[in-house]
């Protein structure tokens, strides 16, 4: 009996031991609960974003996003270079109309280009989307496969606050609403790993409401397990995911189409020169156009360049899901256009319902270049994915 005293003994110390040591690496970078005003924040477009009354004793004052077009964002001060941290807050849809409330997470600005990761819970219907934005322009749909509905203790409901978290570290996302034990989301592909930290409202509909932000620095993940939600699969060993890239460009460029890849080619437009740059597919394999074509500069035109192997002459098929309109060249020669899709789907060869569409090539013995024009700057994402059948 005394032996088995002292192991529980020893298990509850080394408990304890280990909490406090995880506790030890954490510390709180920022909190607000909206009782002094905005005074934390950068706010763009600040007429669409307010410090209201909420009429509830235990909330009082809190920050209302209204919605007012692409750039609505509350960020906070002094946010830049975040990288390992957890967020976490209340929210709350006062409307069932149209409305979303969008974590910011690594906001960068480059030029004229505003970039960022942002995942986002719909208040009216209950649900999360991944949906990163490439020089302001959202791309949900390049991430459908991560749309998943909240039910039961994390479902919202209209009119009753709700409880929210993210941890990030680097280019991961883990992202909780209701249920803290575990994440609803874990999107592990954003291309940048650290920037500032905000939210934003959806671009029409109607207000959501904020409360209780606290930013808490941290050193692991609460959650160790696969990818959420589990019923994701990736094969990226299957597409084509090495590329070179030239552009944005306003408007298609004769030249590169008539030269093909020219490791050394540079090409100017306007007062830009451009030069061809390696270009890689994210660990999903979709090749993610929006980080290069423009959406707010207007500039959405690009060419990617990739190649494909073939022990013998021979006919075969590449088969594409993409968000644009492509037009595809193999060895110099026009092999045809593949048509916008709805959707970017990363299992476009194994489901039916998400099936794409498929030139047939001619392939040569050796090495074969494959050039891909888009046609970039389509609202909601752009991208694509290909297979060489």
């Amino acid at each position: 009996m005394w032996v088995m005293t002292r192991i529980i003994y020893l298990i509850i110390v080394m408990v304890i031991f280990n909490r406090s040591s995880i506790m030890a690496d954490e510390w709180v970078l920022f909190s607000d609960d909206f009782e002094s005003g905005a005074l934390k924040w950068d706010l763009v477009n600040a007429d669409k974003i307010k410090i209201i009354d909420s009429g509830d004793s235990s909330h009082q004052n809190v920050m209302a996003l209204y919605p007012g077009g692409q750039t609505v964002y509350a960020l906070i001060k002094n946010s830049e270079g975040w990288a390992n941290y957890r967020i976490e807050g209340d929210v709350l849809f006062p409307e069932d109309f149209h409305n979303y409330m969008g974590l910011i997470y690594h906001y960068n600005v480059k030029g004229a280009r505003t970039d960022f990761g942002s995942i986002y819970i719909k208040g009216n219907n209950s649900y999360i989307r991944v949906n990163p934005h490439w020089d302001g322009n959202a791309s949900r749909t390049l991430y459908e496969e991560y749309k998943t509905p909240l039910t039961e203790e994390s479902a919202i409901r209209i009119g009753e606050w709700q409880h929210f978290r993210a941890e990030v570290m680097g280019s991961v996302c883990h992202f909780y609403v209701g249920d803290m034990e575990r994440p609803k989301v874990t999107y592990n592909f954003l291309e940048f790993d650290s920037g500032r930290v905000g939210f934003k409202p959806r671009v029409y509909g109607s207000e959501c409401w904020i409360d209780n932000i606290e930013v808490t620095s941290i050193s692991s993940f609460e959650y160790q397990g696969p990818i959420l939600p589990k019923s994701i699969q990736y094969s990226p060993e299957t597409l084509i995911t090495h590329w070179d890239v030239i552009g944005p460009f306003h408007d298609r460029v004769t030249e590169i189409e008539q030269d093909g890849y020219l490791p050394d080619g540079s090409y100017k437009e306007t007062r830009y020169t451009r030069t061809w740059e390696s270009f890689q597919a994210d660990g999903r394999g979709c090749v993610v156009a929006g980080r290069v074509c423009g959406f707010n500069n207007w500039r959405r035109v690009a060419y990617f360049h990739g190649e494909v192997h073939s022990s013998q002459p021979r006919d075969g098929k590449l088969m594409f899901s993409t968000r644009n309109d492509l037009t595809v060249w193999v060895n110099g020669v026009l092999a045809g256009q593949i048509k916008q899709m709805d959707y970017c789907w990363y299992d476009f060869m194994a489901n039916p319902e998400h099936a794409g569409d498929e030139l047939k090539i001619r392939l040569n013995a050796g090495q074969n270049q494959i050039l891909v024009l888009v046609q970039g700057g389509r609202y909601a994402g752009d991208g694509f994915y290909v297979h060489l059948e």
